[in-house]
């Protein structure tokens, strides 16, 4: 425009348009430097987060490391059977604490990489829970632990057994981790209208409602130290609601009352209908009969 030309009324038009375009320019700038900054931010976080985690693993596995070496020397250099005995469970409870923390670490990977398919099949909530209750029998005993298991349920349950494992070992081991010696932990499972929940409560510490949401973020520890040594990588819980999530549940409902800490998730039904002819889970391989809709295991 030809300002020495032009109205006072197309003047202050185009001065209002050049304002205009001036603070969208603004606007787009500030936006883009938070976006920036928060990019920042995050990649700051980032590296805290990936020193945070090298730091945990370090001291999670040096001393099981050492002492392993430790063992199987003394194993190597000893005939009598007690001693063997007693060096063989000890073996075996260093053993399970690398184990368990490699599997948060191999599935807290595959959920960061989003790559957590679920391969369903019917699966025994009994087993599982005998699966998780043997794998945590030294923790049991050293506390004198009671794991109870409830059932209340009548439904055919259909799920992903991993996930369900990986929930239900997680969950069981924060409770015998944080409940108080001599207590009871009790395993429920309930049918409900349209999903079946999974309840694990405990007799100890609690958890303040403040930190009831945050708890399950990745390493993050909010203990007193009343009940439980050591500090581990803070995976477990933040594991277990990745398992729930990539099963369309969830796990964010955790109720303390008179002692008493309930975690609750809820695993939605699966419709065997719906199932891909294809999905099967371990040895457990399933397919449709021709001629019905029931599934037969093999």
């Amino acid at each position: 425009m030809d300002i020495s030309k032009a109205e006072d009324t197309e003047l202050l038009k185009e001065i209002g348009r050049r304002f205009d375009e001036k603070a969208s320019s603004i606007n787009e700038m500030e936006f883009l430097t938070k976006k920036l900054l928060d990019l920042n931010e995050k990649s700051k976080n980032a590296q805290e987060v990936k020193s945070q985690f090298l730091s945990l693993v370090k001291n999670e596995f040096n001393n099981p490391m050492s002492s392993l070496l430790n063992i199987s020397s003394m194993l190597s250099q000893t005939k009598n059977i007690d001693k063997i005995n007693t060096l063989g469970d000890l073996l075996k409870r260093e053993l399970l604490t690398i184990d368990f923390s490699l599997k948060n670490i191999f599935a807290a990977s595959e959920i960061e990489a989003g790559e957590i398919g679920n391969e369903y099949s019917k699966i025994s909530m009994k087993e599982i829970f005998n699966e998780v209750s043997s794998y945590f029998e030294n923790l049991i005993q050293d506390k004198n632990l009671t794991l109870s298991f409830v059932y209340n349920c009548e439904k055919e349950l259909i799920s992903d057994s991993q996930k369900i494992y990986l929930l239900l070992l997680n969950l069981v081991s924060n409770a015998c981790e944080y409940s108080y010696n001599n207590k009871e932990v009790k395993v429920i499972v309930e049918c409900r209208e349209k999903s079946f929940q999974l309840i694990v409560e405990d007799y100890g510490e609690g958890i303040k409602e403040e930190h009831c949401k945050d708890i399950f973020n990745r390493f993050v520890h909010y203990e007193t130290g009343n009940t439980r040594e050591t500090a581990g990588l803070g995976l477990g819980l933040s594991v277990a609601k990745g398992m729930c999530e990539a099963l369309d549940g969830d796990i964010d409902n955790i109720e303390c009352e008179e002692g008493i800490t309930r975690f609750i998730a809820n695993i939605p039904y699966v419709d065997k209908k719906n199932l891909d002819l294809s999905t099967a889970f371990g040895s457990n391989e399933f397919m449709f009969d021709n001629d019905s809709d029931e599934m037969v295991e093999f």
